[in-house]
């Protein structure tokens, strides 16, 4: 009988935990690895969060390629460390989706250092937030409706 109850319990807690724990897409191609993140996980992000589809991140890899270099003229935070646009393919990238006071779509893109995966190994899992690291952290939003990369933020030295 203790066995039985024991069991209940533990399929219990085993079936809260797999419900407290939000899905993540892995997304990885040729190009990028990337970790898409549901809704649920969005509450360190300002604004509504919603769900990205694989389609949509597409499109903001695409702005990536395009836009940054631009965006990146400043090379903030980049003298002892990468330069992120022309290493773009070594980072490895987390998005979070949100509606902001405009009701416009935004993507918050969080971009580590592949390398580091190591120091962060559950980036599938919760958002990898660090201090310092220069440009081997940094942190982009693109803006789905203008199809724009706005508020680019290279870590500080490290």
């Amino acid at each position: 009988m203790l066995s039985i109850i024991l069991f209940l319990i533990l399929s219990n807690l085993y079936s809260f935990s797999q419900e407290s724990t939000p899905y993540v897409d892995h997304y990885r191609t040729s190009n990028f690895d990337v970790a898409i993140f549901p809704p649920a996980s969005a509450f360190l992000i300002p604004g509504t969060p919603f769900a990205l589809s694989r389609t949509q991140v597409d499109k903001a890899e695409m702005a990536l390629n395009k836009q940054l270099k631009q965006l990146n003229s400043r090379l903030i935070n980049q003298g002892y460390t990468p330069i992120i646009h022309k290493n773009l393919k070594k980072y490895k990238r987390q998005y979070f989706g949100y509606i902001n006071e405009n009701n416009e779509r935004v993507m918050f893109i969080n971009c580590f250092w592949n390398k580091h995966t190591r120091t962060n190994p559950n980036w599938l899992k919760e958002r990898v937030m660090v201090n310092d690291g220069g440009s081997y952290y940094w942190s982009v939003k693109y803006n789905m409706e203008k199809d724009e990369l706005f508020d680019l933020d290279v870590n500080g030295s490290g």
